[in-house]
């Protein structure tokens, strides 16, 4: 093999491993547009039967300002804005917190919002801090669905 050949499967190699992590990361927004924001709400309001998950709408100016953000322009969108931090766990509709997920695989829209009752659950029963909760979807939301899936997938473990 010559040497040009040897350095361009190098370089091939390096490529394909510089993307993979991108690829990975697909269902996960990008974290300087959507760093994730919350509310000043307490896991004591949270956790409380009144507390309403669906909160307030998101604002116009919201919706455009999030979309933008990812070069989306906002009459042309038919998708739905997804919270980083979910609403249920103190999440807002700051466009800081704002971001046109689109599901895949096994990582959808529904096994996030799975994911968010049985944190939000810890949190109320005192088994996580609200914090880490919180945490766990600016991170990185699909691990932490890795970590709990067992035990959302189980007889009644979404709930």
């Amino acid at each position: 093999m010559s040497d040009s050949f040897r350095l361009w499967v190098r370089a091939a190699a390096a490529a394909c491993a510089l993307a993979l992590p991108a690829v990975a990361a697909a269902q996960l927004p990008n974290s300087y547009y959507t760093p994730g924001s919350t509310t000043n709400a307490s896991s004591k309001q949270l956790c409380a039967a009144d507390f309403d998950p669906a909160g307030n709408p998101i604002a116009a100016w919201q919706r455009t300002t999030a979309l933008e953000r990812y070069g989306i322009r906002p009459e042309s969108f038919t998708g739905e804005l997804d919270h980083l931090v979910p609403v249920a766990l103190g999440g807002s509709n700051d466009p800081d917190n704002l971001w046109p997920m689109h599901g895949k695989d096994e990582m959808t829209p529904e096994a996030k919002a799975r994911l968010a009752m049985r944190l939000k659950q810890m949190v109320c029963d005192g088994k996580m801090s609200l914090k880490d909760a919180q945490n766990a979807f600016k991170k990185d939301w699909t691990k932490a669905y890795k970590q709990y899936s067992q035990a959302l997938n189980a007889p009644g473990g979404g709930q």
